[in-house]
């Protein structure tokens, strides 16, 4: 990293596991927040947490994705 700054994340650090991890937590927290929505907006709500499962489950795609973009 050729960073100034000691938090940034160069793309290559990324391995194929944290880009999984990633995307599932991203899923998870869509889910999460339609959840907490649906109480007052049922209709945003499901939507939401349809977001969410669907971004949750495409995270063994991005696996899939980042190990060919490395060549594995």
């Amino acid at each position: 990293m050729d960073s100034s700054d000691p938090y940034s994340v160069d793309p290559a650090d990324i391995e194929p596991i944290g880009a999984t991890i990633a995307v599932a937590f991203t899923g998870a927290a869509i889910g999460l927040v339609g959840a907490a929505v649906s109480f007052v907006a049922v209709d945003l709500g499901v939507a939401l947490v349809g977001v969410g499962v669907v971004v949750a489950l495409s995270s063994p795609l991005a696996y899939v994705r980042m190990k060919r973009l490395r060549g594995e």
